[in-house]
């Protein structure tokens, strides 16, 4: 090989060896931690107490998805410098683990860091309902009045719905709703529902939240009357018993879309006692939310 062109080779080699160097070299990332969020409301009570059960985080990086993560995760970020995020809030849809959304009562967590090498910065998102919520219905116990009622055709005596702040509360020194069933009638069912709402709107978000507890099934529903008075009873969702506070996120909005419009709804709450014995449900928080 000419001397030349021998020269030309082993520079370009060189380049060639230089730029793989370059390509195999690895970006020291900095991290963020995932801290379980904070639910905040209104302080005239008018979005009810501030429960959540957000475990899920869509989390966006200047504009861009970063992907879903859970709560209390460390995602590494390939950059540094300041760099704008967003967290959304995630749900279980219905109640089903393996179905999650993106929760649209709640507005997103938006914020700034200076990233830095190896450095782990610690994020609590918080989130408030987003300003065109409405709550036609809440329910948390602590009020004066109740906003449900005994559906008085099938409650039989001893079967009630008491205020209680002992132990099993929601929140410590705080007032739940608990159900005692004493009537020992079998198959015994106790109903609460909410007065009469008219005109709800039809095709636009609209969820069901509710803590709960118990050792029995919770059924959550809805009457719908028409105009000619023809009454429709449908059950939304079946609560299977739990020993310990859950959360639901319930959407009713494909419900009300279907009911047609000029109706009126009552949103009920039955208890079956079934063959159990000692049959007892908590209930406390319980929110109807639509976007206005």
């Amino acid at each position: 090989m000419h001397m030349k062109n021998r020269i030309i080779f082993i520079f370009s080699l060189v380049l060639v060896f230089f730029a793989a160097c370059k390509k195999m070299e690895v970006i020291v990332p900095s991290y963020i931690y995932l801290s379980p969020s904070t639910l905040i409301t209104k302080a005239d009570n008018s979005q009810g107490v501030p429960s959540s059960k957000i475990e899920d985080y869509y989390v966006f990086q200047d504009g861009s998805i970063r992907g879903l993560f859970y709560t209390n995760s460390r995602i590494p970020i390939q950059a540094t410098g300041k760099n704008k995020f967003r967290i959304s809030p995630g749900i279980k849809y219905n109640g089903m683990a393996e179905q999650r959304i993106l929760y649209p009562m709640l507005n997103h967590f938006d914020f700034e860091l200076d990233l830095q090498e190896n450095k782990v910065d610690t994020v609590k998102p918080v989130f408030s309902y987003v300003s065109n919520a409405v709550f036609p219905l809440v329910e948390d116990y602590d009020g004066s009045g109740l906003a449900l009622e005994y559906n008085p055709s099938i409650k039989q005596f001893g079967d009630t719905l008491i205020r209680d702040n002992g132990p099993g509360a929601h929140e410590p020194g705080k007032f739940s709703g608990k159900i005692e069933m004493k009537s020992n009638v079998p198959n015994s069912n106790l109903e609460l529902y909410s007065k009469v709402f008219n005109n709800w709107p039809r095709f636009t978000p609209f969820y069901i939240e509710l803590d709960y507890k118990g050792n029995i099934p919770i059924i959550i529903g809805m009457y719908a009357t028409s105009n000619n008075g023809d009454v429709t009873k449908t059950p939304f969702y079946v609560l299977n018993p739990k020993d310990e506070w859950n959360k639901l996120y319930l959407d009713i909005e494909s419900d009300i879309n279907v009911s047609g419009s000029g109706m009126q709804y009552r949103i009920f709450i039955n208890f079956p006692r079934g063959s159990v014995s000692n049959p007892e449900a908590w209930i406390d928080n319980f929110k109807v939310i639509y976007l206005d």
